[in-house]
């Protein structure tokens, strides 16, 4: 970030480095820069959807408080 900040509106990047800065980093973790693979956006999804259905379910099955109001103030 420091050397995109630091360049002037005019300036070219160094995209050399810029490309290397990412090699380096797939490097350290292990991944291939030739397999484009997004699953991890797919598994992403199911697990949101899978929250909301959980958060649903629990505001279907709550019960009523004893003294039969659900929590609501009338207005």
């Amino acid at each position: 970030m420091e050397m995109c900040r630091a360049l002037k509106f005019e300036e070219e990047p160094n995209y050399k480095a810029m490309l290397s800065l990412f090699d380096n980093c797939l490097a350290r973790h292990n991944l291939d820069p030739k397999i484009t693979d997004y699953s991890w956006k797919q598994n992403r999804l199911s697990k949101d959807k899978e929250a909301l259905k959980a958060q649903m379910l629990g505001v279907i099955n709550r019960k009523p408080k004893k003294d039969g109001t659900d929590g609501k103030k009338d207005d």
